[in-house]
């Protein structure tokens, strides 16, 4: 309580605005003051749904309530036109979906209690080349085994040998042989309640991207991410069951977003299923093609799905960043959840169900669009901040100090000079007046005064030396994803990062 005391009189200070308290604030339980982690809270904001920043940060530690309109069209691939009737996955691209539009051709026939990829999941483990490997990796291993597992993944599936989990060389065999299956094609029926897990929460990997939803909803799959609808599950039964069936699904982001959806039965409608044709073949050229229009469909959302498709309520975000949690003790760049106790989980697990179940419940949100706000923060200081910093053409204090100034003009009194008020004006320049206070508004509140601060400091700074070097200690802190942003890529050209799957 103290700390909330302390931030709302700082704010009214610092932004000479006034805070209007909604009756409803997720704020962290340990009261850790936010802008400890202001950078990442901004960050976090600002690649929400964006493949661009989510793919650089790809250790997501922040959840979103989400709402998707009725109306909205999503995509599934599979190996049967039959539709979906209980929890599956949805793609936001269809060229991600046909990723998954395939089935064993000694797959056998469907029945009502299965679905294709349980089928195929039953298919692989009755064969006796992968039962062996595949029992071992559910069964409690030494660590040496996931790494060796991990490394195996990475080698031809079909060579002169393939490893076996005690190291050995199993025999050669064909590869089973694969059919085209289905592009289905779903309507929402109705106003979605979702929660949005942020990074590549959809990636399955051993480098972070799990940690978040492992970590709050308490899921342990023995040190391997690939049991995803294990996980799927136990989301989906969180929100049925302690959340009093209020989130309809979850939002995650790999090669694109996808939506795992509870129950297809109850909020969709298949409106067309539509036989694909193979997505690669023995063709060279056609691989070539197939593979650069799916990376060209996913590269299209680097800054957002359109469409209005997702709707975040970031007043109510709940993020690992807001609270007292050792997420880079590991020296990475990355933060992690692996050192946070069952008591830090039992912490964060209760502020997202408070932002999820409670009584002023909203369909869509209704407060400030913090990310617009971030938007135009990055738009109006991102380039000029990063050549201040370091491009050569600055040579000279003055030249810097010409820069600046005109950057700060608008919020100068010439007639009447005060440091003070300046900052104030230039720090409230885009946050509005009237905004609840939340994680999301201290955040980018704090960033906003950062910036301006340090620019007025730079302007007060006797040598080019000491100026450099405060622009650069800024640009390092807020390590904004547009620096490292591609430019100027022609149409037969990819900006591409490392995205997993």
């Amino acid at each position: 309580m103290f700390f909330r005391i302390l931030l709302i009189i700082a704010l009214a200070i610092v932004l000479s605005q006034s805070l209007i308290a909604s009756a409803f604030v997720v704020l962290p339980s340990d009261e850790l003051p936010v802008n400890e982690n202001a950078n990442h809270i901004f960050n976090a904001i600002h690649s929400a749904m964006r493949q661009w920043g989510s793919s650089l940060n790809h250790n997501g530690m922040s959840f979103f309530p989400a709402y998707m309109p009725a109306g909205t069209e999503l995509y599934h691939g599979t190996g049967t036109p039959d539709p979906v009737e209980v929890m599956e996955w949805l793609a936001f691209e269809p060229e991600h979906a046909l990723s998954f539009a395939w089935k064993f051709q000694d797959e056998p026939a469907a029945n009502n209690s299965e679905n294709h990829h349980s089928r195929s999941i039953k298919w692989l483990l009755d064969n006796d080349l992968t039962r062996t490997f595949m029992q071992r990796t559910l069964e409690t291993a030494p660590d040496d085994f996931y790494k060796q597992f991990h490394n195996s993944l990475q080698r031809p599936l079909f060579n002169s040998g393939r490893p076996s989990w005690e190291g050995k060389l199993l025999p050669s065999r064909p590869p089973p042989k694969m059919e085209t299956g289905w592009l289905h094609t779903y309507v929402m029926k109705r106003d979605l309640r979702l929660v949005y897990i942020d990074g590549q929460s959809a990636a399955k990997s051993l480098k972070g991207t799990l940690d978040s939803q492992d970590f709050v909803f308490d899921i342990e799959l023995k040190k391997t991410p690939w049991l995803d609808r294990c996980r799927a599950l136990k989301m989906c039964k969180i929100a049925m069951e302690e959340w009093n069936g209020r989130i309809d699904g979850f939002v995650r982001m790999e090669h694109g977003f996808e939506l795992i959806l509870c129950d297809f039965k109850s909020n969709a409608d298949m409106i067309r299923a539509e036989r694909a044709t193979p997505a690669f073949s023995r063709d060279e050229v056609n691989n070539t093609m197939a593979t650069f229009w799916f990376l060209k469909a996913i590269t299209a959302r680097y800054h957002g799905i359109g469409m209005k498709r997702i709707l975040l309520d970031y007043s109510r975000m709940v993020t690992a960043f807001a609270y007292n949690f050792d997420l880079f003790s590991d020296l990475t760049d990355l933060p992690r959840l692996q050192n946070a106790s069952t008591k830090d989980r039992a912490k964060m697990f209760a502020d997202l169900s408070k932002s999820i179940v409670h009584d002023e419940y909203q369909p869509f949100p209704r407060g400030t669009d913090w990310q617009a706000v971030a938007d135009i923060i990055v738009a109006r200081y991102s380039d000029m901040l990063y050549e201040l910093a370091y491009s050569p053409f600055y040579n000279s204090k003055k030249h810097v100090d010409v820069e600046v100034g005109l950057l700060l003009r608008p919020f100068i009194d010439y007639d009447r000079r005060n440091t003070t008020l300046e900052i104030q004006r230039c720090a409230s320049h885009f946050v509005p007046s009237n905004y609840t206070l939340s994680i999301a508004s201290a955040a980018v509140s704090s960033i906003s005064d950062r910036i301006c601060s340090t620019l007025f400091a730079t302007v007060e700074q006797q040598s080019l030396d000491d100026a450099r070097r405060s622009l650069q200690n800024l640009v390092e802190y807020l390590a904004w994803t547009s620096w490292k942003e591609c430019r100027g890529c022609r149409r037969d050209e990819l900006c591409f990062t490392a995205i997993c799957m």
